[in-house]
Parts: structure tokens; C-alpha cells; sequence
């Protein structure tokens, strides 16, 4: 960084939440980029991590635009920047990887369930976290407030979702014994 953050980003980063979240972010990030571990163990901290990453999008504040706006586009372009190494892991569980769910359980004319799938689930909240992780490196107010804002709307609005439906879809795999505890 070098340019000196403003005090009030500064304040933000230094919230328990934002730590809190950032750093799990991280490890749902480091996970997908791991070599070497197997379909169980990577389904088994999948399921750990996901459920804290839920709990900790949750708890996340909600920052102020202040440096950026709607209109802020801060691109990340490169290519070999998404290496989500383990969408083939999660693939290997074939039909396992494919779940049922009822996309709105609130909307009483939603009847018919959706099929879901988890390798889906996993490219589309790493891509979310990953991207605006590499935005807050950047260091600069704008970057930062704007990375936050981001994963804040898309938890709500994105990654969130795919998140609960994986955790539930995981449950079942972790605890009917289709993987080894």
C-alpha cells in the first residue's frame, strides 16, 4: 500500500467482524486452491468452512459508499487469477454433487424443485470472495470500500445462497455416510 488508508477504513478493517470474516473468506479461498487433499477430507472442511463463512457473511457490517459508488468498477482481468483447483474434486462425486432444493421455500407458488450442484455452489462464492479479496490488496480507500460493499450485497444476494444450499446439501453427504467422518 502506498497510499495511507483514511481513518475511517482503517476503523472498518479493525472490526472483529470484518476480521472475522475476511480471514474465513481466506480459508474458503485457500481450500479451493489446496493440492493434495482428498475428495473426503476436502468435502469435510468444505462443510466446516462454509458454515463459519456463513455465520461470519452474516455478521459482517454493512459499509458506507463513501470513496466509491454503484458506478465504481475496479477490474481484476487476469485469467490465471481464479485457480479453483478443486471444482474437478468436487466434480468427482458425479451424481453426489447434484442435489435437489426448492429455490424459494418462502414463495407458496414455487412448487417444483430445482436441481442444484455443488460444484456450481463453490466456482460461484469463490469467484465472489476472490475477486473482491484481490480488490482489497489493491489498498486504496475506493478498493477496500468497495471490495466490502460487494461482499456484503453478495452474500445477501448471491454467494450467501449458494452457500446455505452447499451447507445443506454437504450435511447430508457428511452425515447419511456418503463421506467418511
Amino acid at each position: 500500500m502506498t497510499k495511507s488508508l483514511s481513518l475511517d477504513i482503517k476503523t472498518f478493517l479493525q472490526k472483529d467482524t470484518t476480521k472475522n470474516f475476511l480471514k474465513s473468506a481466506q480459508l474458503f479461498i485457500d481450500l479451493l486452491e489446496k493440492k493434495d487433499i482428498s475428495k473426503d477430507s476436502f468435502l469435510k472442511q468444505a462443510h466446516i468452512i462454509l458454515i463459519d463463512l456463513y455465520l461470519k457473511g452474516h455478521q459482517l457490517e454493512q459499509i458506507d459508499l463513501k470513496y466509491s459508488s454503484v458506478d465504481t468498477v475496479i477490474e481484476k482481468s487476469d485469467v490465471k487469477y481464479f485457480k479453483s483447483q478443486n471444482q474437478a474434486l468436487v466434480a468427482l462425486l458425479g451424481e453426489e454433487a447434484f442435489y435437489w432444493e426448492i429455490f424459494d421455500p418462502i414463495n407458496d407458488k414455487e412448487e417444483k424443485p430445482v436441481q442444484g450442484w455443488l460444484v456450481d455452489d463453490f466456482v460461484d462464492i469463490y469467484h465472489d470472495l476472490k475477486i473482491e479479496l484481490g480488490k482489497i490488496k489493491i489498498g486504496t480507500d475506493e478498493a477496500i470500500e468497495d471490495a466490502l460493499w460487494q461482499m456484503k450485497w453478495s452474500f445477501l444476494n448471491h454467494w450467501g445462497m449458494h452457500c446455505v444450499s452447499s451447507i445443506r446439501a454437504l450435511h447430508f453427504l457428511c452425515y447419511e455416510g456418503k463421506v467418511v467422518m
